[in-house]
């Protein structure tokens, strides 16, 4: 019998390649939500309507970076997983700061296309890596752990953009996060190991298509990838356009937006990823369906509190010293805890679910239709709803982020569908989980 992966490895080791990906997935996901606090003086440079804004924050970058990470992925699993993320990290951030020099709309446009390539070899080794390094049962931890990255990128991508903006323009912004992520990649080349894997690990199952095919049979998968993507369509949605919504409805400032929407990320979204996390690792050791279960319950708690977000009345509010901060925000804070619920265990799941040779494709596969869906319609269909609400002035952000929320209960449904076909899986031993 095969030894596990993970027990080649210290619990010091196991430790610091999670921080160190997850660090690289703050400056991946940085680098994708710095748009978002950067659409209101983007827009008004050069002139864009909200559906064209949606379109550059949302498919223009996703298409790439959802297309790719299918190939990438196999790559990864192929030749070197560690490698695959240091060359798509220098990639990314540097055209990320090349988005600085952009002088139109379209240049802009073709700079995050360069983004989205790049960032299509980001997340999907990273989440194999911590597959093989860590134990099943601490994987769901693992994985909500890099997840959590992207609650601590909102906050840094929100405020800290929205700072760098009021004071040296939007083109600083691009710069300054860009770059560093080009010297991370360096220190993740020299102190991280590629995990050695068994030989029937490695050996050709065919080509690419033909895997894809059989990832696709594996039970729940389908089920769990358009769950997740569905819920996403709404959650993008909202992450995009959430600062536009504060200033335009709330009438807050640039950086006042990005710093409660930075925070209210920070710690309901790393309150909401983790306890689910912990959570379901317990749970699912009872019962393997509360696994997808747990994320729908989640997923349904934050209808009703993003509709209390969206529809309290901007003129309650309370008076923190000279700032004022919307009572909305305060449902805002728990639909990020509860919106959160579906991130590590889905991951996880998958993880569960396919054999070892196929956890990077598999991931990437669950990304390709979380962020075409998520990613590349969500900002899109509520830019295209706000301009169709345009008779509604300011508010037409509003419904049409509230109209958004119909997908969050589709994507519930989809996961809840899930959970029996995904239990009977891992308990029969269809799935390879060491």
């Amino acid at each position: 019998m095969t030894t596990p992966t993970h027990t080649q490895y210290t619990t010091g080791y196991r430790w610091y390649v999670l921080c160190v990906l997850t660090l690289g997935y703050i400056f991946n996901f940085i680098d994708r939500q710095v748009m978002t606090i950067l659409l209101e003086p983007i827009k008004a440079e050069f002139g864009a309507t909200d559906t064209q804004m949606g379109l550059l924050t949302g498919l223009a970058f996703a298409l790439f970076y959802a297309t790719l990470g299918v190939p990438m992925a196999r790559l990864a699993d192929r030749w070197s997983r560690r490698n695959v993320l240091v060359i798509s990290m220098a990639v990314w951030s540097g055209m990320t700061a090349l988005c600085a020099t952009a002088t139109s709309f379209g240049q802009l446009a073709l700079y995050r296309i360069g983004v989205g390539v790049g960032e299509a070899g980001g997340v999907p080794p990273s989440q194999s890596l911590l597959a093989d390094i860590f134990p099943p049962e601490q994987r769901s931890l693992a994985q909500g752990v890099l997840a959590s990255g992207t609650n601590i990128a909102v906050l840094v991508g929100l405020f800290g953009g929205a700072l760098l903006a009021d004071a040296f323009g939007w083109r600083s912004v691009f710069w300054i996060f860009g770059l560093p992520g080009i010297v991370l990649a360096v220190v993740i080349r020299l102190t991280v190991r590629e995990p050695v894997r068994a030989p029937h690990e490695v050996t050709d199952d065919g080509s690419l298509w033909e895997a894809i095919r059989k990832i696709m049979a594996l039970p729940a998968f389908p089920a769990i990838a358009v769950g997740v993507g569905l819920t996403a369509i709404a959650g993008y949605g909202l992450g995009v356009w959430s600062p536009s919504f504060m200033i335009r409805v709330h009438g807050l400032s640039l950086v006042d937006a990005g710093l409660y929407l930075g925070l209210i990320g920070v710690f309901g979204g790393i309150l909401g990823t983790l306890l689910s996390a912990i959570l379901v690792d317990r749970l699912a050791q009872q019962d393997a369906r509360w696994q997808l279960r747990l994320p729908m319950v989640g997923v349904l708690i934050s209808i009703p509190t993003q509709a209390l977000f969206l529809l309290w009345p901007a003129d309650h509010f309370w008076m923190l010293g000279d700032k004022v901060f919307p009572v909305a925000l305060v449902f805002m804070f728990f639909s990020a805890i509860f919106a959160s619920f579906w991130i590590a265990p889905s991951y996880a799941a998958v993880q569960n679910l396919v054999p070892a040779h196929w956890r990077t494709q598999a991931a990437a596969m669950l990304l390709f239709i979380l962020n075409l869906l998520g990613m590349g319609l969500g900002p899109l269909v509520v830019g295209w709803l706000s301009d169709i609400y345009a008779t509604l002035g300011d508010a037409s952000i509003r419904y049409a982020l509230l109209s958004s929320l119909i997908f969050c209960a589709a994507g519930a449904y989809c996961l809840a569908r899930a959970s029996t076909p995904y239990a009977r899986a891992v308990q029969s031993g269809a799935s390879t989980t060491t």
